[in-house]
């Protein structure tokens, strides 16, 4: 039985406007430990002054915080490039959640809505179960360490997920294909997650309509899960709630 990681991060509501988007992509324990690891850090080694600063989009398109030599259009040409190639290269499954956090609590009165992180959780988990079940597969979550409080919320609510179960999947079989939460730290260099770094604010800067930087987007969504019978796609990989 093969196992699969799921590598997760966010997008909170900010300058982009007003949507919640939790993102990132499924890969085996092989593939990322014999072709993402090795060659993401060999990238970092061959384009980055300091490769060991922690890959962030947000500080690499504002050439800040250890990416001022970005500012190099050269550079960032040959980074992004050799980034895009690797994606293209790796066998990853994409899976996205967003929500417009300001439609929601119009729709639903403001005072009565649910947590938006516990909302699009639920969405992500079921669909990497849905993944997991068509391969034969188990699995395992990592999300960035955000502060003490934010990890034991989505400890919780990940914990209530798979003993409750889910809308259509049972706690069984969610328990079955399902193990560890994990929180890698920012200082661990986790590879993985810094990958997923670049998946949701990709399709958030789609759905406003923003250009697609970099062709991220357009690579992501190729990869994106197509879910059943391989054309279902935007019920099982970019789930768009509230559209």
């Amino acid at each position: 039985m093969t196992e699969y990681y799921l590598f997760l991060d966010e997008v909170k509501p900010n300058t982009f406007g007003t949507y919640f988007a939790l993102g990132g992509y499924a890969i085996s324990k092989h593939d990322y430990e014999n072709t993402l690891v090795p060659k993401l850090q060999k990238i970092k080694e061959d384009n980055m002054p300091n490769p060991s600063l922690p890959l962030h989009l947000y500080d690499m398109r504002k050439n800040r915080k250890g990416f001022e030599f970005l500012s190099d259009n050269s550079k960032r040409v040959k980074l992004f490039e050799s980034i895009k190639r690797l994606i293209n290269e790796l066998e990853i499954k994409v899976f996205v959640s967003s929500i417009d956090t300001a439609k929601y609590d119009e729709m639903y009165f403001s005072r009565h809505t649910n947590d938006i992180y516990d909302i699009n959780l639920q969405i992500i988990l079921e669909n990497f179960v849905h993944f997991l079940l068509s391969v034969d597969g188990t699995g395992s979550f990592y999300i960035e360490s955000r502060n003490p409080i934010e990890n034991k919320y989505l400890q919780i609510c990940y914990y209530r997920l798979i003993t409750g179960g889910t809308l259509f999947i049972d706690s069984k079989t969610i328990m079955d294909k399902l193990s560890i939460l994990s929180f890698p730290l920012k200082s661990d260099n986790n590879l993985g997650v810094q990958l997923a770094d670049f998946i949701p604010i990709s399709f958030i800067r789609h759905i406003i309509g923003s250009n697609d930087y970099n062709g991220l987007y357009s690579l992501f969504k190729e990869k994106v899960y197509k879910g059943y019978n391989n054309c279902t796609e935007q019920r099982f990989g970019f789930k768009q709630l509230l559209e």
